[in-house]
């Protein structure tokens, strides 16, 4: 039962903060992906050199990949990139599909520019984010156990991701000329 009431505080006070204009709008989609698969949740893995940025979630306070579910009319790269946005503040270049969690989360490889390299293993989101989120962390993922995990299933898929991504270059992804930009 508490459990119950916690969540629906939570819930309202995410609605109110919803409508916030301290948060800023999220910026346009920015893809290569055309993959258009009926899952209806994905995520971002955003390599950065020989780690995988997470998320710390407030509620469980575990680690987890950017991500979550797909909105009315949008894509599941777009959900990708907007769920990154939301709970990192970084505008990603959202690519091709990696794989799935075993709970049908469809993971993108994603590619972000703001130079996460160049910052510490351990630092804080964005103001907006802090409700859902307490930290950004840059971690090798083979150092991770299952149970370090929101969904301790969800460690095998991550780790293939990251090795699926191969290694990472200093410059930007190369344009492909399929580069789509659209409004979430």
């Amino acid at each position: 039962m508490i459990d119950v009431f916690r969540l629906s505080v939570i819930f309202a006070v995410l609605t109110i903060m919803g409508c916030s204009s301290d948060a800023p709008a999220p910026p346009m989609c920015r893809t290569t992906s055309d993959y258009a698969g009926s899952e209806e949740n994905a995520a971002c893995l955003i390599r950065t050199g020989d780690k995988l940025l997470l998320i710390r979630h407030r509620l469980s306070g575990k680690l987890d990949m950017p991500g979550g579910g797909k909105q009315h009319g949008e894509s599941l790269a777009c959900a990708a990139h907007r769920e990154t946005w939301e709970e990192t503040g970084f505008n990603v270049l959202v690519g091709e599909p990696l794989g799935r969690t075993p709970n049908g989360m469809l993971l993108f490889a994603c590619h972000e520019q703001a130079n996460a390299g160049a910052l510490p293993d351990t630092f804080n989101p964005p103001d907006w984010a802090r409700l859902e989120v307490t930290s950004l962390h840059k971690i090798n993922p083979f150092e991770l156990e299952h149970d370090d995990l929101r969904f301790a299933s969800d460690l095998i898929p991550l780790r293939d991701g990251f090795v699926a991504m191969g290694q990472p270059s200093t410059a930007a992804p190369p344009s492909t000329g399929q580069s789509e930009t659209k409004a979430l």
